[in-house]
């Protein structure tokens, strides 16, 4: 490539069928097999779009709508996920056939008989426990395609806990087994398969799935790595900190590691290994960015609504408290990708190959409206799905004719004409929403503006041309995608309801307070490896689901904010996703690095272990959460001191890890460096000041020996 060249990006064409391989799913079908998959996915799409924008049908509750919301997942689970993998499978065979219409009629069965008299007493009859049955091996035997055996396998020992408990010794006993009260409460209550996980994917986490995957359709992704490439890829290391910033940016969206690392690590992987960065390295920084995206607003992953419903804090008020910790983790795997280059002495590229900003944002920065558009509403005070509909409505109408009006402006003019019209008409006609129409308005005059733009800079319009084929794409992108969480949060409310049957959510606090002596540090450290356990192999919203509901409430009982303990809980999840050896986004990138996937995933683990020591500071002081109840009761300056010494304590730790600052650290000085971050996690001034005096003793020392070393590298002189 030449100096002068610049970088183009292509997307993964087979980026699909790569995030659907890694998480199980090697089945190639075509023909009118695909065709099925493509129409039930676009439905459950259309679906989901209509309820988050015009609310539930008539006569359909919440219930009907979880059990809609989960038939078409189990549905499409087994059209596309074989038994196993390495079959080769080219079409869907007869026997997943068979289960997927199993999978329809429990559905069906389910939705007809929910106010029968049987269910609403709660004395089942045979067809009602054979359903029961029936549903439960179906969401275990989806969980064990999609998500693998580790979630199958904690399953299974809840469901041995609820029958066995009463051969335990206390405080883990208990004798509340019973067959027909457990098939009934996990099946047809709120307590089990559609308690509150399966409602939180239904009514908020699929639609942010949906907007995710129309936004990446549009070509989202190319916008924010271009932008990403420009602002730091001339600097050391540099496609490296734009791959962490981009895929930062791309996983606030998404909210599934996999899909995110593998659509941007297929351009930045590359990049970072042509610059000189090692294979696995480069995949465990994809890895690492790729999955911490989960903790950054405004979207967060999905996981922001799910803590509105486990927490008493509204959006607007988690995504704050977010903000602060979430930019330091990512300031923490800047400055992790910042040392590694360092070591290696790995420059950027050179400026004459990067895009420049001004082109990436006339070419498609309109993408960020939609973005935006979604906070205002949610600021406002609008329903999460409602807020989310908005900002898909306004996003199709800037994909649709920004390319249209371009091309034919008179016809794209005409159209859009015709569609502002209706959709203001149908505000009065249907009683549609006027912001409706006020978003497809919005977006027909900024995509004018922006052809104007384009053409006075002489700018071609964005190389994704969006039509009816990526909008399909999107759709069905969109419900592929949400099966693992779909199957997880059903799986997930299983574990709920033996949590809640068996009494055990009011023992595990008591017993972890115990167990930890009342010593906070000692709980939380146990906490920390709750978390990495329980979530090994788990998509996020599954893990944040069971640690909220089982370690959360120990902590609040210890003394920890609720805002605090949740975000504590969030964060150790989010990294549990990159621990090995069960880490799927290593897996993905592992492929396009061409590096050992265990190998990625330790480095993974590495980059995203910067800031490790955060939640502590934050569970222990909540000044940089901001929460709603501290309001007026700390000034900036000592909101901006907290955040520097945790910056600070980040920097310590991150120079620990890497074992290298100027230069290579001596065993006294990796030493001093941690000490210098334990310290920095009390947050008095008193411990304030010892990490400053040390971390000042660190930077002297480093100073010294690089001064000392370079001295012996210049050349004697005459």
């Amino acid at each position: 490539m030449s100096k002068k060249e610049e970088i183009s990006y292509q997307a993964d064409p087979d980026i699909e069928e790569k995030v659907n391989e890694l998480a199980g799913s090697d089945r190639k079908v075509r023909g009118w097999m695909a065709m099925l998959i493509l129409v039930m996915a676009i439905v459950m799409s259309l679906y989901h779009l209509y309820t988050a924008g015009f609310g539930l049908m008539p006569g359909v509750g919440t219930r009907t709508h979880m059990i809609i919301h989960l038939t078409f997942g189990l549905a499409l689970v087994f059209l596309i996920f074989p038994i196993k993998r390495g079959l080769g499978q080219t079409k869907i065979v007869w026997y997943d056939f068979l289960i997927a219409l199993i999978a329809i009629s429990v559905g069906y069965y389910l939705y007809a008989n929910q106010t029968s008299n049987s269910i609403l007493t709660g004395r089942m009859t045979q067809m009602d426990m054979i359903v029961g049955i029936t549903l439960l091996a179906l969401v275990f035997e989806a969980t064990r395609r999609v998500v693998g055996k580790p979630l199958v396998i904690i399953g299974s020992i809840f469901i041995a806990y609820f029958f066995l408990g009463h051969y335990l010794n206390p405080p883990f006993r208990h004798t509340r087994a019973n067959f027909d009260n457990f098939i009934y409460e996990m099946t047809y209550t709120s307590s089990g398969i559609f308690g509150t996980p399966l409602s939180v994917s239904a009514v908020y986490v699929f639609i942010f799935i949906l907007f995710g995957a129309i936004l990446e359709a549009t070509g989202a992704g190319k916008m924010f790595i271009d932008l990403a490439l420009r602002a730091f890829g001339k600097y050391k290391g540099g496609p490296a900190k734009a791959a962490v910033v981009s895929s930062g940016m791309l996983g606030s969206i998404s909210g599934s590691s996999v899909a995110n690392a593998v659509t941007t690590g297929t351009f930045t992987i590359p990049l970072m290994k042509k610059v000189g960065f090692k294979p696995q390295v480069a995949g465990g920084i994809e890895v690492a960015s790729s999955s911490s995206g989960q903790l950054l607003p405004p979207i967060m992953g999905a996981a922001a609504f799910l803590m509105i419903e486990y927490t008493p804090y509204s959006y607007a008020e988690i995504i704050r408290s977010a903000a602060i910790p979430a930019i330091l983790s990512y300031i923490a795997i800047l400055f992790m990708v910042h040392i590694e280059a360092s070591k290696h002495n790995i420059k950027g590229l050179p400026k004459e190959m990067l895009v420049s900003a001004r082109k990436t944002l006339i070419q498609h920065g309109y993408l960020i409206l939609p973005v935006i558009i979604l906070v205002y509403f949610l600021v406002r005070g609008n329903t999460v799905p409602n807020a989310a509909f908005f900002s898909i409505v306004i996003l199709l109408t800037l994909a649709t004719f920004t390319h249209r009006m371009r091309e034919k402006m008179g016809v794209g003019l005409l159209i859009a004409a015709v569609v502002g019209g209706f959709s203001y008409a149908m505000h009065f006609v249907l009683d549609w929403n006027i912001e409706i129409a006020v978003m497809v308005a919005l977006g027909i005059f900024v995509s004018l503006f922006v052809i104007l733009l384009q053409k006075q800079f002489k700018i071609d319009a964005a190389p994704v041309r969006f039509g009816v084929r990526e909008l399909f794409a999107g759709f069905e992108m969109a419900a592929r995608n949400s099966l693992t969480v779909v199957v997880a949060c059903a799986t997930a409310g299983i574990l709920i309801g033996v949590i809640n049957l068996t009494g055990l959510t009011a023992k595990l606090p008591v017993i972890i307070v115990n167990f930890a002596g009342e010593n906070l540090y000692l709980a939380l450290a146990f906490t920390l490896v709750a978390c990495l356990i329980l979530g090994l192999g788990l998509p996020t919203t599954a893990t944040y689901v069971i640690l909220a509901a089982m370690v959360a409430p120990a902590l609040v009982q210890m003394g920890v904010p609720i805002m605090a303990a949740h975000l504590f809980v969030l964060y150790y999840g989010i990294l549990a996703d990159d621990t090995p050896p069960i880490n799927l986004p290593a897996y993905a990138v592992s492929g396009i690095a061409n590096s050992e996937p265990i190998s990625t995933g330790i480095q993974g683990f590495k980059f995203d272990s910067g800031a490790l020591l955060l939640p502590f500071v934050f569970a222990t002081n909540t000044v940089i959460l901001l929460l709603p109840e501290n309001a007026g009761l700390y000034s900036w300056p000592v909101i901006a001191q907290n955040i520097f010494t945790a910056l600070l304590g980040i920097i310590a730790f991150v120079v620990f890890i890497q074992n290298f600052f100027l230069v290579k650290l001596r065993f006294y000085e990796r030493i001093l460096a941690l000490a210098t971050a334990l310290v920095f996690i009390h947050g008095s001034w008193m411990t304030d000041v010892a990490g400053i005096l040390l971390l000042i003793l660190l930077v002297g020392i480093q100073y010294m020996r690089k001064k000392k070393d370079d001295g012996k590298e210049q050349p004697a002189t005459t």
